[in-house]
């Protein structure tokens, strides 16, 4: 699956360079401006800023994730010429539905999770000098929840209206699997890219490399188109 998520994109790379540059170049730049206006903005940080910049943020990541998943899925035909230039439309909007709603199934399970551990254990000095351990032992189910319901994503972008009792059904006997497509391969490439930066980078190397591990996030979501090809092959068509 990871070896077909990495040849997919680099067989139809003039597709993906059609397609891609300004989703792309939406998403690198948000994450750039916040970087670079991290020492101004640091006066009026807080959570309603914060917030505002990962709604945006997901907002990007959905036209950028939902081109990637339809080149996959769909294998549009070539166009040449000027660049394809995103728009929004229903179909975005249930995809960052889907971005919202799965994120607050992440918390709320971390949440139920380390609830049962505070009931169980009792809360004491010593549950408070283990929450750090316990808080990353309550995120594997939550990772697990997430990653059976992340079938919606691709399922979304190619205009199919599903639910979570769908996603959960088709991800059945694959959890794990999808862990790994989901959580693990995302991680690896985030150390990877992590791996270029060095101690003061100049601004020229922060640009290169949130662009490069930005286009990564290519590989990420093919896998994920990948995974679900390969659950839904069977299912009846309507």
């Amino acid at each position: 699956m990871v070896q077909e998520a990495l040849a997919i994109p680099w067989r139809r790379r003039e597709d993906f360079a059609y397609a891609l540059p300004v989703p792309l170049a939406l998403l690198a730049g948000l994450m750039l401006a916040w970087y670079f206006a991290g020492e101004l903005l640091r006066p009026l940080s807080g959570w309603a800023l914060y917030l505002g910049y990962c709604l945006v943020f997901a907002a990007c990541f959905t036209l950028f994730a939902v081109h990637c998943h339809r080149l996959v899925l769909l294998a549009p035909p070539r166009r040449l010429g000027a660049l394809a230039l995103p728009a929004w439309s229903r179909r975005e909007s249930r995809f960052l539905f889907w971005l919202v709603t799965l994120w607050l199934a992440y918390m709320a399970t971390v949440w139920a999770v380390l609830m049962l551990f505070a009931s169980a254990l009792s809360w004491s000095r010593e549950l408070e000098a283990w929450f750090d351990q316990v808080q990353l032992a309550a995120k594997v189910p939550a990772l697990y929840v997430v990653a059976r319901l992340s079938l919606v994503f691709p399922a979304t972008a190619i205009d199919r209206v599903v639910d979570w009792k769908w996603a959960w059904r088709a991800s059945r006997g694959n959890g794990w699997r999808l862990v790994v497509v989901v959580t693990v391969l995302p991680w690896v490439v985030s150390q990877l890219v992590g791996f270029l930066y060095r101690d003061e980078p100049s601004a020229a190397e922060v640009v290169l490399i949130t662009v490069l591990g930005t286009a990564l996030f290519a590989l990420e979501i093919a896998a994920l188109s990948i995974a679900y090809r390969e659950l839904t092959k069977d299912e009846p068509r309507a």
